[in-house]
């Protein structure tokens, strides 16, 4: 993942937001998922987009919650898709 990449994900996505509890470390690299696959791009593996964000200067904060970037929120196209599929139900089973 580039610097541009990132920096540009950033700025689609994710909003600072100081009454926001933040994200946790699982919803942001979905989210990313869904940023890159909006923007037809291949997604680098989870360690290494936690690697981007920590030299972006983007750290997470451990909590009783588990790991949780404060102060951040979701926004755009991407955290739209991110929502709707992630709260997707499976049918239930007719038998």
């Amino acid at each position: 993942m580039t610097p541009s990449q990132i920096s540009q994900f950033l700025r689609d996505c994710i909003v600072n937001d100081a009454s926001d509890s933040g994200i946790n470390a699982d919803a942001f690299y979905g989210l990313y998922v869904s940023w890159c696959s909006l923007n037809r791009r291949v997604p680098v593996p989870d360690q290494a987009f936690r690697t981007a964000l920590r030299l972006a200067g983007i750290r997470p904060e451990k909590t009783g919650k588990g790991w949780m970037f404060p102060s951040l929120r979701m926004t755009g196209p991407a955290a739209t898709d991110y929502i709707l599929n992630s709260s997707a139900q499976t049918p239930a089973d007719p038998t």
